[in-house]
């Protein structure tokens, strides 16, 4: 046992323990002078149970865990049926079971059973073999789980399925009119879930985005906020637990969606360089397990895993930059909240081993 956790990837665990390190300085700061001042110390918590996770399901061959898939995305699928008639109601959404007193939100490794199940599926066939009946079956069951969430709803852990619906058959060495179609597809969906999908509430945060200063004391406070912490940090920060708009409690939700404002603030534009540097590297080594995996199903469900990190990346510091629309989505390291760092480790657990299958083997 000893001589596999030697043989585990130190680049990859050095940048994870990295990016632990910004997000718990940044948690500490943020729930200063609130309610919530021992967050960090739960988050840590969150934290070292994920590493303890991660660092054993890298010795486990990953061939082993795509025999599960199935099983596991059909028990995924009853519990996010089952969330919606028993699970606890939070702010007009019912996303979460409560369990030991502590929410579990079943929709956060909903998103990775589906990835590797997808990816399980796929990879079986070979490179080259896919076809119709094949293609529009995983499109299937990426959007089922999808319809499922959104009727809690929660849009943002519904798009956050969007890389294994555009990537994984991407993968699969479409010809140029099926990637034109996908596309048509997914522009048609949107448009359809503008009128039939969407609640008037997400409506109003897409109008707000495009028009921010329509609502600045209410809907669009968040953004404003947000930008007001942003731009006052400058290029060095103001310094640790100093940034007036998280200190004074003017910027929302901070432990959660705005976190990487408050890392922002006090770090400035050289702390947002290296956060972003982090996770440039932390996706170059995704996409590195990627290419050097040896099956095509550890292969899909890297690059798949590569595009849910870049799209919770692109859209949480879009979000609170202002350039995106806010859609609730967390960023990893950064944002608290359990279910999402466990899922988030699980994954990283599983490409680890992918990586050390290569390196082994």
């Amino acid at each position: 046992m000893r001589e596999r956790f030697r043989a585990l990837d130190s680049r990859l665990l050095w940048v994870i323990l990295a990016l632990i390190a910004l997000g718990t300085l940044t948690l500490y700061s943020a729930g200063r002078n609130t309610p919530q001042a021992a967050i960090w110390l739960k988050q840590s918590l969150w934290n070292l149970i994920g590493l303890f996770l991660m660092l054993l399901l890298a010795t486990v061959d990953p061939r082993r865990i795509f025999r599960y898939s199935f099983p596991s995305y059909l028990l995924g699928l009853v519990a996010l049926a089952a969330v919606l008639v028993i699970g606890k109601k939070i702010g007009g959404a019912t996303r979460w079971f409560v369990i030991a007193g502590q929410t579990f939100q079943p929709s956060e490794l909903m998103k990775w059973v589906t990835l590797l199940y997808v990816s399980h599926r796929l990879g079986s066939k070979g490179a080259d073999s896919v076809g119709r009946l094949e293609l529009f079956g995983a499109v299937g069951l990426v959007v089922f789980p999808m319809l499922l969430i959104q009727r809690q709803p929660d849009l943002g852990m519904a798009l956050s399925f969007l890389p294994i619906l555009l990537l994984i058959p991407l993968m699969k060495g479409l010809r140029a009119r099926w990637v034109v179609a996908l596309l048509l597809l997914v522009g048609v969906g949107g448009f359809g879930a503008w009128k039939f999908v969407l609640k008037p509430y997400q409506k109003q945060r897409v109008l707000i985005f495009l028009d921010p200063s329509a609502d600045l004391q209410g809907k669009g406070y968040q953004v404003n906020q947000s930008r007001i912490a942003i731009g006052s940090g400058g290029l060095i920060g103001k310094g640790f637990t100093s940034g007036s708009q998280t200190q004074l409690n003017f910027l929302p939700v901070k432990t959660t969606d705005f976190a990487f404002s408050v890392w922002a603030e006090e770090r400035g534009f050289v702390g947002v360089l290296l956060a972003l540097g982090l996770f440039g590297l932390l996706l170059s080594r995704i996409l590195d397990a990627a290419r050097e995996a040896h099956t095509y199903a550890e292969a899909y469900f890297c690059a798949g895993a590569a595009g849910i990190f870049s799209l919770h990346l692109l859209v949480n510091v879009g979000m609170v930059a202002g350039a995106l629309p806010n859609k609730g989505m967390v960023l990893p390291f950064f944002s608290a909240g359990g279910s999402s760092t466990l899922s988030f480790f699980l994954a990283l657990g599983l490409i680890m081993g992918v990586l050390h299958r290569a390196r082994v083997k």
